[in-house]
């Protein structure tokens, strides 16, 4: 992200947390309130805001902060790690071979509320505090 333009966060253009939210189904809803919460618990001081259609943490308006993002799909919510790539994950649930990210592909409010995706969601936190 930090070679990235930083989005636009004025007032006019943050679609709003509830409103992305509430036309989706109900499991799918169930599934982002769970991460949404677990996220908070495990993420101190950070930014959640509204960008490409999807929930996003950042810690600050500095570039290279960009913590994990909560993506709806069809079936599935999708938990994002914008560093995922040097994530401790013993039980290999994250997913994609790029450079930087990965993913979980969270299918049930139980997932969302998972140990390891705490602690997943906590590290990620803590190696982008640390820069």
């Amino acid at each position: 992200m930090d070679k990235e333009k930083e989005p636009d966060l004025t007032a006019a253009n943050i679609q709003t947390v509830d409103k992305l939210i509430e036309n989706y189904p109900t499991q799918i809803k169930g599934i982002i309130e769970t991460l949404r919460s677990v996220s908070k618990a495990n993420m101190p001081d950070t930014y959640e805001f509204v960008y490409h259609n999807a929930l996003n943490y950042k810690l600050s308006a500095s570039p290279g902060t960009w913590v994990c993002y909560i993506s709806a799909q069809r079936n599935y919510v999708r938990l994002g790690f914008y560093f995922g790539a040097n994530l401790y994950d013993p039980r290999r649930l994250l997913e994609g071979n790029g450079k930087r990210m990965r993913h979980i592909k969270v299918r049930t409010v139980v997932e969302a509320g998972s140990v390891e995706l705490a602690e997943l969601i906590r590290q990620s936190w803590s190696n982008v505090a640390k820069k």
